[in-house]
């Protein structure tokens, strides 16, 4: 999990010191601080990656994984409970430059798309082709590359992802890039509510995107 290290290194005095005599100092493991406030409990299992991704791999941090997702709408209660839960966690933990602890999210992962051929049926209902499994990288070290995985880029710097197990696709996340068309992601919550009763959640932005309403408008349930 990435922590907040510039501190660490100010107070060990590492920051361009010249070599000196080596000695012992103690810090206070209170004092260490989370660079996000939640992560899932959950991680796809990992294959032997590439040392140095290419331009053409599609990779992100491991904390990012599952930090905006969809669900099934029969997790919203659930889904609701977790982010009153979290909206607490996170204030009494927030500090100026991030946080005391972190709130792991623990969610029993269920087939979102199901049946033979699941990314063929996200392709054809997103209009996209797929792509190259994700790469995880913790720190400056790539962990691996998703078992069984795949991305689906819809455009606009956004690029939605997951693994196929069991002929089934239980997690289905989504990675925003840089200048992101928010669009492009509003009309596959658009398309997967539709189809296949999903919901988005943007844990930490703490909202859901619940439904799509006749004349349009999106249901935006907030704790």
């Amino acid at each position: 999990m990435k922590k907040l290290l510039a501190s660490l290194l100010a107070f060990a005095g590492l920051a361009g010191a010249a070599p000196q005599e080596s000695k012992v100092q103690t810090l206070d493991p209170k004092s260490i601080l989370f660079s996000t406030p939640t992560i899932s409990n959950d991680t796809a299992s990992l294959e032997p990656g590439k040392d140095k991704p290419g331009a053409s791999d599609f990779i992100f941090h491991e904390d990012e994984w599952s930090q905006l997702e969809f669900l099934g709408k029969n997790r919203l209660a659930e889904v609701q409970r977790m982010l009153k839960e979290f909206k607490n966690f996170e204030q009494a933990n927030r500090v100026q430059h991030g946080w005391r602890n972190v709130y792991v999210r623990k969610i029993q992962r269920l087939p979102l798309i199901a049946g033979p051929g699941p990314v063929q049926k996200l392709e054809h209902l997103l209009n996209s082709k797929a792509g190259p499994a994700p790469m995880l990288f913790s720190s400056s070290t790539v962990s691996g590359q998703v078992k069984g995985g795949f991305s689906l880029p819809l455009g606009g710097s956004i690029t939605l992802y997951g693994y196929v197990a069991d002929q089934n696709i239980p997690v289905l996340g989504a990675s925003v890039g840089k200048d992101p068309d928010d669009s492009k992601l509003t009309q596959a919550f658009i398309k997967l509510n539709a189809s296949n009763g999903l919901i988005l959640v943007d844990w930490r932005a703490q909202l859901v995107l619940v439904s799509v309403g006749k004349s349009g408008q999106i249901e935006v349930w907030r704790p």
